[in-house]
């Protein structure tokens, strides 16, 4: 669940240094498992926002990475941004620091800084799990920080969660910021952004969006979490999922990259719509064709992206029909798949990703009568009728019906029963049926069964007794016969 992001609802920025539990309190909060914890300093880069349900109302809270990395690198001023950015949209600061380490000098200098740029700062003292720890935060060093007494508070275990709640509820109330009752937002399409490291996702993500939503960077891997954004578009609401590039498996460093990774496969299978994100100074790599694979087998709709085009030089009228070709030769299963064009750093063509994926859903969703599939089996067989896979003869195709949507899904009745469809036989119904009903994007997938024996016996016999009554002497015969006469 997520808002729209054009909709103001009161939002809780969650910051501190690195290490102190703010990731963890943020699944506690949001009773999701998406952050990523790890003793590792600096786990969380990019703004994680989710939503909070307490006494039937909702807010939304924002994970940040710890305030005190490093200036020096690129991605530690990256974090810095995002961070000091949630700062600023949010309604209440919760300033987290760490019970058992007591007050660091950071912590004061964090705390200085936060009450210069927002007035309204609660503080909590996380990792609290015993008595004495609490004692811990009614020192002289909690309140010299000047936020007041501090909740105690054990993310890992939800020891204070409820008072800190309240108070951050009453809080918002004193201000005149609402909570509000709480939007499922499943209806919204999701459109989930993946390739390898490096391809531009998350250039492509600030780009479709207009604003610096995640961090970039030339390092791999700078994406840990996917991270979602809630927005409007035509009218309609949509999710962007940006995710972590993903390598082959045997360059994976890490716990932390293969947690990403797994979040990643829960990112596509809460998508209705991926995006395969490409390089095109580079050719496709074996790991984008594994990746296509993947995103193919799951079932969602697909585009393939062709990030970097400003980085091609001398372009002309053919560049596009050549590139593509290339493409199409690479990904010989995908030739469903649109194709687009674009340039995250210029932002040119970026909105028809969106229009193409608003396309591509109502593709999946697209439902064929039972009268049209029949007309169509009966022109597609006359056009290459149906070869077998196991069996001595030829199966007898009944008919084909269609049993769901997203993706469609049909199923053929087959006459015998070790009779099978020959999958040469199962492409061409399958590219058939992208001929007369269109099927941009999305994967189709097709079943077979086998009619029980008596139902098809009694087929059989309802064929012969047909073409009897169809012969234009047969009553005549069979009136006279009665009679014992002759004709």
């Amino acid at each position: 669940m997520s808002f729209k992001k054009n909709r103001r609802i009161p939002t809780i920025a969650i910051v501190g240094r690195s290490n102190v539990g703010k990731s963890t309190l943020w699944n506690r909060l949001t009773e999701s498992g998406k952050a990523i914890v790890s003793s590792t300093s600096h786990t969380t880069r990019d703004r994680n926002y989710g939503v909070v349900l307490w006494r039937g109302l909702a807010i939304q809270v924002v994970d940040t990475g710890g305030m005190d990395a490093e200036q020096g690198s690129e991605i530690g001023r990256g974090i810095l941004a995002q961070a000091e950015l949630a700062i600023k949209e949010s309604d209440i600061v919760l300033f987290i620091i760490d019970a058992k380490a007591g007050v660091h000098p950071e912590d004061l200098d964090l705390a200085r800084r936060i009450q210069k740029v927002h007035k309204h700062v609660i503080i909590a003292a996380n990792k609290v799990d015993t008595a004495r720890t609490i004692s811990r935060t009614t020192t002289k060093e909690m309140f010299a920080l000047g936020l007041g007494e501090p909740f105690a508070i054990s993310a890992s275990t939800s020891l204070g969660i409820g008072d800190l709640l309240d108070a951050i509820y009453q809080k918002l109330e004193a201000r005149g910021k609402h909570p509000v009752p709480i939007e499922d937002d499943e209806k919204g399409l999701k459109i989930v952004l993946m390739g390898r490291p490096n391809v531009g996702k998350s250039s492509l993500m600030n780009a479709i969006l207009g604003e610096e939503r995640v961090i970039v960077s030339p390092i791999p891997h700078t994406t840990r979490e996917p991270q979602d954004t809630t927005f409007e578009w035509r009218e309609q609401s949509m999710t962007l999922i940006d995710t972590a590039g993903m390598r082959k498996r045997n360059k994976i460093g890490g716990r932390v990259e293969m947690a990403s990774i797994e979040r990643n496969r829960e990112a596509l299978m809460r998508a209705n719509v991926a995006l395969l994100v490409l390089d095109a100074s580079e050719r496709p790599s074996t790991q984008d064709r594994h990746l296509a694979g993947i995103l193919k087998d799951a079932g969602r709709g697909l585009i393939l992206v062709v990030n970097k085009w400003d980085l091609v030089d001398d372009k002309e009228i053919q560049t596009v029909q050549e590139y593509e070709k290339s493409i199409r030769r690479a990904f010989p299963f995908l030739n469903w798949a649109p194709i687009i064009f674009v340039s995250a750093k210029e932002r040119q063509r970026t909105s028809k990703i969106l229009d193409m994926a608003i396309r591509v859903q109502e593709e999946r969703q697209r439902q064929v009568t039972y009268n049209a599939l029949q007309r169509f089996l009966k022109t597609a067989i006359s056009k290459q009728p149906p070869r077998q896979s196991s069996g001595s003869k030829p199966p007898f195709v009944y008919d084909i019906t269609q049993l769901g949507v997203e993706p469609p899904t049909y199923s053929m009745r087959l006459g015998g029963k070790d009779v099978g469809i020959n999958d040469t036989w199962r492409r061409f119904i399958e590219n058939q049926l992208r001929e007369k009903f269109g099927f941009v994007g999305t994967p189709i997938k097709i079943t077979t069964r086998h009619m029980p024996q008596r139902v098809e016996e009694h087929k059989k016999n309802d064929r012969k007794t047909t073409k009897k009554a169809k012969h234009p002497w047969a009553r005549k015969r069979r009136a006279i016969g009665r009679k014992g006469g002759r004709y």
